[in-house]
């Protein structure tokens, strides 16, 4: 019984450290000469050659028969969660950093309560601590990303050594001298963009297929259905050198995102879904910015600022008072709430400080 009530949390604990990996992973690939696009088309793929005969196979007697119905709002799911979620998220990833598009995606959380709640797929009480906890989470994640965006604050000091001492930094600067071209204008534009569409997958699949009773057909047929928007995407805007496979980081890169992040994400996505809800599904995402937001610095040679830790710090917290989240009892939402709220208000000091700091003398902040 416990082992039950605990398995989502396990689950998606295991996601949160796949993506991680991709996220760092895709970096180094992207200086190799990978496209953004051509990666979530086989990345898709390789979903579908994994996903469809295990599905053929366990599901076979509880398969439902697929009529339009079901395989026009399939299709919808094919489109939001992977042709338009995934080419917007690695192409921001492509132009910005491991951390800042991780630590944007912690909007994910608040922006699909509040369609929930819309749908009315969840249900606030702000007269009880369960409902404060929620609106109190959902409005520290927004705050959070919201600081990682505008303000950046002096650099930290102790990362800077442990990059520098760092064995991997100098085998990869030997290997990636060079790194893609960083656009800080577009990169924030296809974030939001992929937040609002995996906002959108997360509650209209526990809209649309809460009941579906084959959580594993229902993910291989999203990724079969999602090849022909990803590929097309990828023929039109890529040259067709971009599609030649060969043996380096970029083919270990497709594997591993088509295998784990693509096909044990999004069934565990499904699975989640169906068991505790969409809240619940994207309330893990903050995990995934600590463990990047540790290991980007120490690996890429990239200065971690003081506004970032906050807004790791913030969307952290966030988590922590969503009833929805790990936490499962009322004291831990009471004790969830109290040390928020005294949270919020030193982070709020460390902020006013750095918003004048930056104001008088903006070299310091931005080295």
């Amino acid at each position: 019984m416990i082992m039950e009530e605990y398995l989502p949390v396990m689950a998606q604990l295991m996601v949160q450290f796949s993506l991680a990996g991709l996220y760092l992973m895709t970096k180094v690939a992207f200086t190799e000469g990978m496209s953004p696009l051509v990666l979530v088309a086989y990345r898709t793929i390789t979903a579908t050659l994994v996903l469809a005969p295990l599905a053929y196979f366990i599901e076979k007697d509880k398969r439902p028969p697929l009529n339009l119905r079901t395989a026009g709002g399939i299709f919808i799911l094919a489109c939001l969660g992977m042709a338009i979620n995934q080419n917007c998220y690695f192409t921001a990833l492509y132009y910005t950093s491991s951390t800042f598009v991780s630590t944007i995606a912690n909007l994910i959380p608040a922006i699909t309560f509040v369609v929930a709640l819309l749908l009315r797929l969840e249900r606030l009480d702000v007269r009880g601590i369960r409902g404060r906890a929620k609106v109190l989470g959902t409005l520290t994640c927004v705050g959070g990303a919201m600081i990682v965006t505008l303000v950046k604050g002096p650099s930290i000091v102790i990362l800077r050594g442990l990059k520098a001492n760092f064995l991997l930094v100098s085998l990869m600067d030997a290997i990636h001298p060079s790194s893609p071209q960083s656009n800080w204008t577009l990169g924030p534009i296809f974030i939001l963009a992929s937040v609002l569409a995996w906002s959108a997958w997360l509650n209209y699949q526990a809209w649309a297929f809460k009941n579906y009773p084959a959580q594993l057909t229902l993910t291989a047929l999203m990724c079969f259905m999602a090849i022909i928007p990803t590929a097309g995407i990828a023929f039109i805007f890529e040259e067709q050198s971009a599609w030649t496979l060969k043996w380096d980081v970029r083919l270990l890169t497709y594997i591993y995102s088509g295998v784990l992040c693509t096909a044990f994400q999004f069934f565990i996505q499904s699975w989640c879904i169906k068991k505790k809800g969409p809240v619940f599904a994207a309330a893990f995402f903050p995990v995934c910015t600590v463990i990047v937001s540790v290991l980007e610095p120490i690996i890429f040679h990239v200065d971690v600022h003081v506004g970032r830790c906050i807004s790791t710090i913030r969307n952290r917290h966030g988590l922590g008072t969503e009833p929805n989240g790990p936490s499962g009892s009322g004291y831990s939402y009471r004790y969830g709430v109290l040390w928020t709220l005294r949270l919020w208000v030193r982070v709020n000091r460390v902020h006013f400080h750095l918003v004048l700091l930056e104001s008088r003398d903006p070299t310091r902040c931005h080295p």
